[in-house]
């Protein structure tokens, strides 16, 4: 429960309601997932219009009922419009978003994905490769989640590591264990990319050719306990 009535929050999924209304489904950098009602929000007069929209990042404020949350007032901090100019980039955004609305619990913070999300729209809305923002959020959030990829030792006996990669396991495997082999880069890549803010995501530099995205994309599929619609339509 919200011990206070405002957050900053991105908003991850938006449904018509009623004939003026929308519902909300909120990340908030302080509690969690949040499902909000925006009262009249659809009318051209609403202080609350240009708020409420796919990707729009504001300061949001509730009023709290029998359990319900509903919004009152809401100050715009950015709506990442630059990313909708380019529909690589859009299709992109949508499905990290999509991707958050699943992994993020209701009154459960999760303050460095919500920075992450955040690090990845404002790369994507400042021109930066959408398929080098997306690989960088997988492994960072795997790493959030508490699936840091394993590249120091074998993932599965704890010897020294081989240019091979067992997904399932969780990292590098040495000579004798199964995995695939892969080009160092590639572990040097997934090293990078740990060791990176997630401000820091337009500094970082790393080859994105084919078969880095396909791993990641493997990896990501691995971990996830559905399948992202927004990632079918990126094939």
């Amino acid at each position: 429960m919200l011990m206070g009535n405002t957050s900053l929050c991105i908003v991850l999924r938006v449904s018509n309601y009623k004939e003026n209304d929308k519902m909300l489904t909120l990340f908030s950098k302080e509690w969690g997932k949040i499902d909000a009602l925006a009262r009249g929000c659809r009318k051209s007069t609403s202080s609350l219009l240009s708020s409420t929209d796919v990707l729009c990042c504001a300061e949001f404020s509730f009023h709290i009922h029998a359990g319900r949350y509903y919004i009152t007032q809401a100050t715009p901090k950015t709506n990442f419009y630059d990313i909708r100019k380019n529909m690589n980039a859009l299709m992109n955004a949508l499905l990290l978003l999509e991707i958050c609305e699943k992994s993020v619990m209701p009154d459960e913070p999760n303050g460095k994905l919500f920075a992450l999300l955040a690090g990845a729209l404002y790369a994507l809305a400042n021109g930066d490769y959408p398929k080098k923002v997306l690989i960088f959020f997988i492994y960072k959030m795997l790493d959030i989640l508490g699936l840091r990829p394993m590249l120091k030792h074998c993932a599965l006996c704890g010897r020294s590591p081989a240019k091979k990669i067992n997904i399932s396991a969780g990292g590098v495997v040495c000579e004798n264990c199964l995995g695939e082999e892969v080009p160092a880069e590639y572990i040097e890549n997934i090293e990078k990319i740990l060791h990176t803010l997630s401000k820091d995501i337009q500094k970082l530099q790393f080859s994105c050719d084919k078969g880095f995205y396909d791993l990641s994309i493997r990896w990501l599929k691995n971990v996830l306990d559905f399948e992202p619609k927004t990632l079918v339509l990126l094939k």
